[in-house]
């Protein structure tokens, strides 16, 4: 998995989500790939997480 920054982090989250909106909006939605890109967007999100840990205890250190 690539390095991203904690702005390409947000941006891929906010990606995912979209796709995921507009499969579910679809008269089938493939429910395999809405379940791949919620897997992804939630480990996106722990790593901004941590990103955004690590830069406040960077800050009170």
């Amino acid at each position: 998995m690539p390095l991203m920054n904690a702005q390409q982090l947000r941006a891929e989250i906010a990606r995912l989500t979209m796709a995921m909106r507009e499969e579910s909006a679809r008269p089938n939605p493939d429910k395999a790939k809405i379940q791949i890109w919620s897997l992804r967007r939630q480990s996106l999100q722990e790593r901004l997480w941590t990103i955004e840990l690590n830069a406040a205890t960077a800050r009170w250190a």
